[in-house]
């Protein structure tokens, strides 16, 4: 996989359910549900923004590194260094 489309995804995805967030709390009327919501979408907003700095960090290290059990290939790696 490519570190820069998997950072490009994340945080695209990351932008979209903050969206959802916002389009929620003038949606739903219960109020649990509506705590429980953005609760549920901060927690993957959260989760979205420390796998992309996890990819930003592996991109910087080198060739490769590991992220999920999945070899992500580094973007400082030069055609002789592997």
């Amino acid at each position: 996989m490519d570190v820069q489309f998997l950072r490009t995804a994340s945080g695209t995805i990351a932008i979209a359910a903050v969206l959802v967030a916002i389009v929620m709390l003038f949606v739903i009327r219960s109020i649990l549900f509506r705590v429980l919501s953005i609760v549920l979408v901060g927690a993957a907003v959260f989760g979205l923004v420390h796998y992309r700095q996890t990819l930003e960090r592996c991109a910087k290290q080198g060739c490769e590194c590991k992220l999920l059990g999945q070899r992500v290939p580094g973007g400082n790696c030069s055609a002789g260094s592997k």
